[in-house]
């Protein structure tokens, strides 16, 4: 992570790490390895609208605002209808400086994903591996 977060940080980024405690992810977060890189990070995301569990958000949000990170959010959508699920509204801004100034003043609209969005994406993870892709009329094409 500090080499990514470098890379990051050498191309002018805002960093936030995403869905730091949902237990049911590849790759989440053990609280050692986050409290590592924290001083490098701007914020932590403290909603993402696919967490299976509630207390993993929560745990997020509780953690943000004992080490005083602020929080994002995110919808994680992979399917048109989970976009905007977690949204902030925030004023305009310009550059990671000012999104960090526009973040401080974020308000949060967020709404849980239902659980079955889950299975269409291990559908679709399926499908991909079978070489199936969805065409746009709803019908489906095998690779060659």
């Amino acid at each position: 992570p500090e080499e990514t977060i470098r890379r990051l940080r050498d191309q002018g980024a805002f960093i936030s790490v995403s869905h730091p405690f949902d237990r049911l992810r590849k790759g989440a977060w053990e609280t050692a390895d986050l409290l590592a890189i924290l001083d490098q990070v701007d914020a932590l995301e403290v909603f993402n609208a696919r967490c299976v569990y509630g207390a993993d958000n929560k745990a997020a949000q509780s953690f943000a605002a004992q080490h005083h990170k602020p929080g994002t959010v995110g919808s994680d959508a992979h399917f048109p209808y989970e976009l905007a699920r977690a949204t902030l509204i925030m004023p305009p801004f310009e550059g990671a400086a000012s999104f960090a100034a526009a973040l401080s003043q974020a308000r949060q609209d967020n709404h849980l994903s239902p659980v079955w969005v889950h299975g269409l994406s291990k559908y679709a993870k399926y499908m991909r591996k079978w070489g199936i892709r969805p065409m746009p009329n709803g019908a489906s094409e095998i690779d060659a």
